[in-house]
């Protein structure tokens, strides 16, 4: 999926502003980026259109083992929201992130994540 693509589809889904679905992307892809181990960031980099992989791959190198509450605390200091936007925000852009990348990266990606984050992917049965 391009990045146009990606970002047209957040703010058709989010119902957003196309400056505030890109504002959106940037936080959950920064603060993604900083709680994934960096393979599994390249890994996930390597199937995302190239501003989004840059993001992903600019990440410190520590992996943050935050649980999903203090993911969605992140997203929200990051976008200047409140909780209960932040998560949504995340739910949106996780769905889109879950119909671009392949089934096999998904399920590694969310192998390397507590059970929690499954849920925010739209992998209900998996939470």
């Amino acid at each position: 999926m391009a990045y146009d693509t990606f970002l047209a589809t957040v703010r058709d889904r989010g119902e957003y502003a196309a400056d505030e679905a890109e504002r959106i992307v940037e936080a959950v892809f920064a603060t993604l980026s900083d709680r994934l181990p960096p393979a599994s960031a390249e890994h996930l980099a390597d199937q995302l259109p190239t501003p989004l992989a840059d993001i992903l791959e600019s990440a410190d190198d520590t992996g943050r083992s935050w649980g999903v509450q203090e993911f969605i605390n992140q997203v929200a200091d990051r976008a200047d929201e409140d909780l209960e936007t932040a998560e949504t925000d995340t739910r949106v852009v996780f769905s889109v992130i879950s119909e671009t990348v392949a089934g096999g990266e998904m399920n590694k990606l969310l192998s390397q994540l507590p059970s929690g984050y499954a849920d925010l992917f739209g992998y209900s049965e998996l939470a």
